[in-house]
């Protein structure tokens, strides 16, 4: 069975990150502004798919 592995602590790492932002902006009186974030995963592949020998 191959599965996705999402790196979980970058992503608790930076949604700290984000909330903090969010709670102490540096531009109060600034329009908010939106980011998006791309986080690569890992591929796991197994051996239950990988081909027989």
């Amino acid at each position: 069975m191959t599965s996705v592995r999402h790196p979980a602590e970058e992503i608790g790492s930076l949604a700290t990150e984000l909330l903090l932002r969010e709670i102490e902006p540096t531009q109060p009186d600034g329009p908010h502004q939106h980011s998006g974030i791309v986080l690569q995963p890992e591929l796991v592949v197994r051996r239950s798919s990988m081909a027989r020998r």
